[in-house]
């Protein structure tokens, strides 16, 4: 039942809106939680504490399974999956302002069986057990502090009959549901090497999807923008006429003369022409 408790408050932290996490891929985080880090050393630290676990409970039993890489593989998955729900326990106690005392902290540790000795607490016990665990004094209190706050959410909605006994049931029944899957690797390019198409396939499908192969026209232009107004610079008439002394040749061309010839077979008929121009008549009708 408590399972089935704990499973209906992470559903419905998630139905609200605030669940949404990130796995870590190559950052430096396992995963992302509402922008709440799960690190690599915490989730390594859980991974651990959950193999040694169950080295201890199936002793020799337990080898089988850690050479079954599949089976490690699911059961890192798991591990990561708890520290997720837990973290979204934690975000939705805070959300509650739920919190636990120093003092509920440490009467929880020095009531912990494992850190006794005769009975009693030892403080050497207590830290030689915690450094095999791989972490500091204070990340073990503080990993408790955030598991009695989740015991205390819990045990807030395990104390409230807010769920019909039909809707327990079903979703009891969505919980433990499984699924068989099975997985086929398809190699891509073995099949499409054992494809056989003709240049009349190519040229059909070409034709029927060229707007796929096409892209709207483009320009590539080079051009350098000038400001003529910044460019401008004041030229007297004096370095106008020093600057055309110096370029004379690229100012002027050599003379031409054009010539309009008038031929006559005889001189008689040459005074007579130039009699007549000096009249005054025109020299294109003479």
């Amino acid at each position: 039942m408590l399972k089935i408790i704990f499973v209906i408050i992470i559903v419905s932290f998630i139905l609200t809106g605030v669940s949404g996490y990130l796995i870590g891929g190559s950052n430096n985080y396992a995963a992302k939680v509402n922008g709440q880090e799960i690190s690599r050393a915490q989730f390594e630290n859980a991974f651990n504490n959950e193999r040694n676990r169950m080295q201890q409970q199936l002793g020799d039993r337990y080898s089988e399974l850690a050479a079954n890489e599949g089976y490690m593989k699911s059961l890192r998955q798991q591990v990561l999956n708890r520290l997720i729900d837990e973290a979204l326990l934690d975000q939705y106690s805070r959300e509650l302002k739920l919190g636990i005392s120093d003092e509920q902290v440490k009467q929880a540790i020095f009531a912990t069986p494992a850190f006794q000795v005769d009975g009693k607490f030892d403080n050497n016990r207590y830290n030689a057990i915690v450094n095999q665990m791989g972490m500091t004094a204070d990340q073990y209190a503080q990993a408790l502090r955030n598991q009695l706050t989740t015991q205390q959410l819990i045990n807030g909605v395990a104390g409230t009959d807010f769920m019909l006994k039909g809707e327990t049931d079903e979703l009891a029944a969505l919980v433990s549901q499984q699924r068989v899957v099975r997985e086929a690797v398809i190699d891509v390019n073995a099949l499409a090497a054992k494809q056989q198409v003709t240049d009349q396939e190519v040229s059909s499908y070409y034709d029927q999807n060229k707007v796929r192969f096409m892209t709207p026209e483009q320009f590539r232009v080079s051009y350098i923008k000038l400001d003529a107004a910044t460019m401008q610079a004041p030229v007297s008439d004096a370095d106008i006429q020093a600057y055309y002394d110096q370029h004379v040749d690229q100012f002027t061309q050599p003379e031409r003369i054009r010539y309009s010839i008038i031929q006559t077979k005889t001189e008689d008929d040459a005074k007579a022409v130039l009699d007549a121009l000096n009249k005054g008549e025109d020299f294109a009708t003479l």
